[in-house]
């Protein structure tokens, strides 16, 4: 670990190539986003686009009425029995919410295709353009979602990924269960996943489709890379309680990263205070999770709350991506990608590195957290 440190602490004074470029919130000069920079990991990630359930649910929707026959034909869809079983609901209420999209006086219950038949035009010239740009936009994500990856050791994983329209309630994708060739396919709602950038230019949407996809393919890598990883493997008891809260925000850090549009990094800067806030409540749980050793009571209510998924999608990522990127943009991505090969642990310890480096301004870990990282680590 000594060996680890001294590397990150040479890579904050040197001038690394993996730096990027410095940028306004425009990008005006180079995107400083991570995920741009250019890739290391000697493993392959396959990023296969299927749109064939846009475009059969386009087809459908340019008929002059509904069609209760070639509405039963858009059932048959793995995309579209993906959203009916997620939307815990009978294929009944698709079927309604297709019709509806065809009576100006109907409501959707569950599936809104009402606005996507509206602007069914928009979208057919979009899925054209990304069917002409396929095979770009397929390079473009997998770049990304290894320009995070450490070299070694190398991870080769498929991501296949189904593009489709309505997916129930408001959520911009979900996850199918795997098929017959083991791959677990994602789905994006694609009105829904480009909703942000909707009136941007179709080269904008295209990069912004092809960082979200690249975020799915990056956790898919991320995961098998952690499995074959001895320092993620390896329970750190000189961590204590806080061996858990370090262990989720460290995984779902670098995976947070893509979460931000490419015009707001440096966080520390463009997304100063939501940051601050996400940093706050990391340090506040770190005290309580010290300060709770002796009651055993609240020790098990902390550790039950960080094990839910939904404290690794909002604190783990967000508090995560912000130390992650503070330590890409201080000490670079080489030991960023060092820290991230070692396990949890070492990335904290190059977090806290990268906060003590004059005119940063990034927010200090609490002191609970140090104090526990500055006891030494039981791995060699």
């Amino acid at each position: 670990m000594k060996r680890l440190l001294a590397a990150l602490a040479v890579a904050a004074v040197g001038c690394s190539s993996s730096r990027a470029p410095a940028a306004g919130p425009t990008g005006s000069a180079g995107s400083r986003a991570p995920y741009d920079l250019p890739p290391v990991a000697r493993g392959t990630i396959a990023i296969p686009l299927d749109l064939e359930a846009a475009r059969q649910i386009l087809i459908f929707l340019s008929r002059p009425r509904f069609d209760a026959a070639a509405a039963g034909l858009l059932q048959t869809l793995p995309a579209v029995q993906g959203a009916i079983k997620e939307s815990n609901r009978p294929a009944a209420v698709f079927e309604h919410d297709l019709a509806a999209a065809f009576d100006e006086q109907a409501r959707s219950a569950v599936f809104d295709f009402q606005r996507i038949r509206e602007n069914r035009g928009r979208w057919e010239d979009f899925l054209k353009t990304i069917a002409g740009r396929q095979a770009e936009i397929e390079r473009l994500a997998s770049e990304r979602a290894r320009a995070l990856l450490p070299a070694e050791p190398a991870v080769s994983v498929t991501t296949p990924i189904t593009l489709t329209f309505g997916l129930a309630g408001r959520a911009d994708r979900l996850v199918l269960p795997a098929g017959p060739d083991g791959e677990r396919v994602v789905v994006f709602d694609l009105a829904r996943a480009l909703a942000d950038v909707e009136s941007s230019p179709a080269s904008e949407q295209i990069k912004h489709l092809s960082r979200l996809v690249a975020g799915e393919a990056f956790r898919r890598a991320w995961a098998a890379y952690r499995a074959g990883s001895p320092g993620w493997q390896t329970r750190d008891a000189a961590l204590g309680q806080l061996e858990p809260l370090l262990h989720v925000v460290a995984e779902a850090g670098p995976a947070g990263l893509y979460s931000f549009d490419e015009n707001f990094f440096p966080l520390s800067v463009w997304l100063k205070e939501p940051m601050k806030t996400s940093i706050d409540e990391f340090n506040r749980i770190a005290e309580r999770l010290v300060s709770a050793e002796g009651d055993l009571d609240q020790r098990v209510e902390l550790a039950a709350a960080i094990r839910r998924p939904e404290f690794a999608a909002t604190v783990g990522a967000t508090a995560g991506a912000f130390l992650a990127d503070g330590i890409i943009q201080t000490l670079g991505l080489d030991a960023f990608r060092a820290a991230m090969s070692a396990g949890p642990r070492a990335f904290f310890e190059a977090y806290d590195l990268a906060s003590r480096q004059k005119g940063k301004e990034l927010i200090p870990l609490a002191k609970a957290v140090r104090e526990r990282l500055a006891a030494p680590s039981p791995r060699p």
